[in-house]
């Protein structure tokens, strides 16, 4: 419902939805209307005592002297004594006068609001300071005639809203556009139909953009993708080619989850997606300017609330998951790498939580830099210097929906291989005997790990030349031993050498003009780049120059610097003083002309600036460079991806890339940047590998232990602490760069080597759970590591946590990110979602509430603090003592399992209070009633098996493992072919130990149909640790374990 608020002369109404509606501010009104209305007043007064007042009193008199009459009125009775005496006539009179006052009132107080100058012919200016969006994005100083000469309102009093804009648009904005050739009476609003699609022409109302650039007309296109997706694109077919269209239209039925409203009526455009169910809106374009022009675009949609995840990767000044709102927060997708400004890749995709609950994501397809921005309403603004609007509107409702239908737009994540879930070694260096006395180290120390790099700079210094003698000799001892090479690969190539020679004769070089040469520099060597989104020709290239060849010594790649990156510092006069003629392979800082775009991106002083030059072309499609920017990183990926598929057929590999762009998970991971050692460094880092499991990247990872030293001297706590937390990531690798300290585990002295060792054997451990869930994500497209949001939609207190992450649905990992500060422990905040949660290693319940805990986890140098969810099977094999060099050893040992039960959870009334601190291991004195019984356990839980290197879609022999618990029976049933894949046949398929939490105190138990002596039961946590169980899934359908 409207309120009315009272301000220092202003009168505000606030609007904010259909139940709350948007605000509206206006100038009290002046002395001069307050005058007239009075006088009016006046009047009727006047006329209401000459209107009535003589047939009152006669009425009055004849009553009084008892004469009978009959009601009625005089012959010459006047129209006010009809009113008067008349109840209908009555009714109809203060009906009207109601309605009158209803239009003539807020009338006066509009058109007195603001100034003459101020109003716009279409829409109002008379808004809530939240609703205010920028007219000149970027534009601090804009002066009051300027703002209105683009047609934009102008108010200086920000009421207390210190980052709104002074010069904004009004509502409806004038930067509009209507239905092309369309008559008055043919306005309309037009909704999408089921089996139908929607292909309509606009006219751009304003001749030029804010930026006073030519705006130019559209073509909209909505369609539906079967029943929970919804596609709306614009573009303008004559100024920009869309060359990597994909959508696939196939229509919904009556099972349509989405609904499409264009309202035409009234000379404006407006977009409106709603859920169909509710009704409710989760895309609006009706408060914010549509523009779409030369350099410039933009387009507004209101959000249901501001819980908005992704729109990534982007530099983080907090740690938060969630963007600020408030403060109007404004960032930009654009890859580069180095000093400029650092983000690697670029997703505009988002997930956003309803008001009820419910999920949707939105994927703006646009490969350009996008400026995304932020308003209080909450409304999130998309602004760009080139490309598209096509939109992919998901359904939803869950995380996990929305998950599954954005791989349906992208792909589906690749599987990777078993062997790519252990440890990796790589470095960049110059030291000559680095990589032997590692490889020694590592071997004496007990360290497992499953590939190196060996020495990306030293060994390989140009990516596209033979190796060495040596380093081939290198490759093959390594191999010999058991272990896979990693082959570090750059996107540019060193103009003297010969494959720039072929690549350049293939006509496979980004050029300037279509024609000229262009070159960037990398450090000391100019280069040039090759046209990897051309992947029709790219192929030939790589046969032909003996590339090929080198390709097949790898069982993994990592691509590095493919943004990509450019360090030549460029000389723009030089350029305009030559006419371009001075770009040449010696002077690389002549090679980009400087043209003066008048929309910046926010973050982008210089669009050429760390990268290649935005002036150049992809020959091969006919579009500007800077059109298919954020996707040249995922051009690269995908070019040697199909290379090594070419070569391994029938196997699986590993192909990383520091760059991404949406659809990078379904060609490899992504791995790589320059992170320092430090505790805020680790902190960022979680929250983009969190986002990256949003993106369809589930293979994820950054440098454990950082790659470079960051502002002081390496600390062993740091590496330590970022081991500790790593042995839970998807994707774990050593790496650092050349000049800065060495950080592989025998970098350290051997006592503090062990305790690295240590958490690596741990993750060894875990690798059957975390290979499950790769499968998982091959299948549905869900992250492997997952913010707390994502399990737990309905917890209030996981929306905005981005300290904690969830592997899986079973593990909640609380790392630590501060020092000790010469304290034993550190006080690490945990929030603990709505479950039973117990501690990984002792079984001990550590939180059990419906509504969700905080709790303060005292945590030693040595602790970890991973707490395994109530309800879930956790497979895992080996075991922390017993030495193995890789995963082809774990393979060979017996698998056991950890049932976590769940309980029934008492309801505990969220407080005020300070969170209650634990030790980490040890239950808390919280509210807990965990005697459910046996009727209130349940647990179920999954694990994948197959030989770990053949392709999903090559259909591997494959074997199943089910688990389910309840009421006091534990069943293990198997499925499957695995066990007659002879590749297989060498690895261990049984399962030996069996470990319940939860459990009630036991008497008795058997395994199979014979009692069972062999367990224990822990006094204080009651966890049971069963041994010598022997179950061989290759010999038995089945196990039950029971329990009482």
């Amino acid at each position: 419902m409207p309120f009315w608020k009272s301000q220092t002369d202003t009168v505000i109404i606030n609007e904010v939805s259909d139940d709350e509606p948007d605000s509206v501010t206006v100038s009290k009104p002046t002395k001069d209307s307050k005058q007239k209305k009075g006088g009016k007043n006046k009047a009727k007064e006047k006329g209401k005592r000459r209107g009535g007042g003589d047939s009152m009193a006669e009425l009055s008199e004849e009553a009084r002297e008892g004469k009978e009459e009959k009601p009625g009125f005089k012959k010459d009775a006047t129209c006010m004594d009809h009113v008067l005496f008349n109840k209908k006539l009555r009714l109809v009179y203060m009906l009207l006068l109601c309605l009158l006052l209803g239009i003539i009132i807020p009338y006066i107080i509009s058109s007195t609001a603001f100034k003459s100058e101020v109003t716009t012919s279409y829409g109002t200016c008379a808004l809530n300071v939240s609703y205010r969006f920028e007219c000149v994005p970027g534009r601090l100083l804009i002066g009051e005639d300027e703002c209105h000469q683009l047609g934009c309102c102008y108010d200086t009093n920000k009421l207390g809203d210190t980052s709104a804009p002074v010069c904004f648009h009004s509502i409806p904005p004038e930067y509009r556009y209507v239905i092309a050739n369309e008559t008055a009476s043919s306005k309309r609003i037009y909704r999408l139909s089921e089996d139908r699609k929607l292909d309509l022409y606009l006219e751009n109302v304003h001749e030029f953009t804010p930026f006073n650039t030519r705006a130019w007309p559209l073509r909209v296109l909505i369609q539906r993708h079967k029943n929970d997706i919804v596609r709306i694109k614009l573009w303008n077919e004559d100024y920009v080619k869309d060359t990597m269209d994909d959508f696939q239209e196939e229509s919904c039925g009556a099972a349509c989850e989405l609904d499409v409203e264009v309202d035409a009526t009234g000379g404006k455009f407006n977009i409106t997606v709603l859920r169909r169910k509710t009704g409710k809106p989760l895309m609006e374009t009706v408060f914010g300017p549509l523009v779409y022009g030369e350099d410039y675009m933009e387009i507004t949609t209101r959000l249901p609330t501001a819980h908005l995840y992704g729109l990534g990767q982007r530099e983080r000044e907090t740690f938060e998951l969630l963007p600020n709102f408030e403060y109007r927060t404004r960032w930009t997708l654009f890859n580069r790498d180095g000093d400029a400004g650092t983000t690697y890749g670029s997703h505009p995709f988002y997930m956003n939580f309803e008001d009820d609950g419910k999920m949707y994501g939105v994927y703006l397809r646009n490969s350009a830099p996008v400026e995304v921005g932020l308003l209080p309403v909450p409304a999130v603004a998309f602004r760009s210097v080139d490309g598209i609007f096509d939109f992919r509107i998901l359904a939803g409702p869950t995380p996990k929906d929305v998950s599954k239908q954005y791989a349906s737009m992208v792909g589906l994540p690749e599987m990777p291989p078993f062997w790519a879930l252990g440890y990796h070694l790589c470095r960049t260096t110059l030291n000559d005997t680095e990589y032997e006395s590692i490889v020694a180290r590592m071997e004496s120390d007990k360290v497992p790990y499953e590939s190196d790099c060996i020495d990306a700079r030293l060994n390989y210094p140009d990516p596209f030349a033979a190796f060495s003698n040596r380093t081939q000799e290198r490759v093959n001892a390594m191999k010999a031993d058991g272990r896979r090479f990693l082959f570090v690969q750059y996107p540019h190539v060193d103009v003297a050498s010969e494959a720039y020679e072929d690549v350049s004769s293939e006509k496979l070089l980004l050029k300037l003009n279509n024609s000229q040469p262009y070159y960037g520099l990398i450090e000391d060597t100019v280069v040039g780049y090759p046209d990897y989104c051309n992947e029709n020709a790219f192929a030939n290239w790589m046969n032909k120059t003996g590339i090929r060849g080198l390709y097949a010594n790898a069982d993994g790649v990592m691509l590095f610097q493919n943004t990509p990156l450019n360090h030549a510092v460029l000389n723009y006069s030089l350029w305009l003083d030559t006419n371009g003629t001075a770009c040449n392979a010696t002077q690389p800082e002549a090679c980009c002309p400087s043209r003066q775009r008048q929309f910046t991106p926010i973050g982008l002083e210089d669009f050429n600036d760390g990268t290649t030059c935005s002036e150049v072309r992809h020959t091969s499609k006919d579009v500007p460079g800077l059109q298919l920017h954020n996707a040249y990183g995922r051009c690269h990926h995908g070019r040697v991806h199909d290379l090594m598929k070419d070569l391994n057929p029938y196997k699986r590999f590993l192909v990383t890339s520091l760059s991404t762009h949406p659809g990078s998970g379904t060609l490899g991971g992504h791995f790589g940047g320059q992170y320092p050692a430090d505790f805020v460094a680790q902190r960022k880092s979680l929250v983009q590998m969190l986002e990256m499991g949003l993106y369809g990247v589930p293979l994820v990872g950054v440098p454990v232990c950082g790659s470079t030293n960051g502002s002081s001297d390496l600390r062993t706590e740091w590496c330590l602490r970022s081991h500790q937390s790593a042995a839970f990531w998807p994707l774990m690798v050593s790496h650092y760069e050349e000049g800065q300290t060495p950080r592989n585990p025998p970098n350290f002295e051997s006592g503090f080597s062990g305790q690295l060792a240590y958490f690596i054997r741990q993750r060894y451990m875990i690798l059957p759970y975390l290979y499950t869930l790769f499968h998982e994500a091959a299948l549905s497209g869900t992250p492997v590591l997952r913010p707390l949001f994502y399990e737990f939609p309905e917890d209030l207190g996981s929306r905005n946590n981005g300290f904690q992450f969830m592997l899986g649905d079973a593990l909640l990992v609380t790392p630590v990110f501060s020092s000790l500060a010469g304290s034993t422990s550190v006080q690490a905040n945990a929030h603990f979602p709505p479950a039973s949660w117990y501690d990984f290693y002792t079984g001990s319940l550590v939180s059990s509430s419906s509504t969700g805990e905080d709790l303060v986890l005292s945590t030693l140098l040595t602790d970890v603090n991973v707490h395994v969810k109530g309800g879930t099977v956790v497979p895992m094999q080996g075991n922390l003592h017993d030495f193995i060099r890789t995963t082809e050893d774990l393979r060979k040992m017996p698998l056991h399992l950890l049932v976590v039960l769940t309980t029934n959870l008492t309801t505990v009334e969220p407080t005020t209070t300070a969170a209650p601190t634990t030790t980490a291991g040890s239950s808390t004195e919280n509210p807990k009633d965990v005697d459910g019984g046996q009727d209130g356990i349940l647990a179920t839980g999954r694990l994948y098996l197959d030989d770990g290197t053949t392709p999903l879609n090559q259909n591997p022999a494959a074997h199943a493992l089910d688990f389910s618990a309840v009421a006091g029976r534990f069943t293990i049933t198997s499925t499957g072919k695995g066990c007659e894949n002879s590749a297989m046949s060498g690895y261990n398929s049984t399962v030996d130990v069996i470990r319940i939490f939860g459990a009630p105190e036991v008497t008795k138990l058997t395994v199979g149909p014979d009692n069972h002596e062999d367990f224990t039961q822990d006094y204080d946590s009651l966890a049971i640790l069963i041994t010598k169980v022997n179950y061989d899934w290759c010999e038995e359908d089945s196990l039950t374990v029971t329990w009482e």
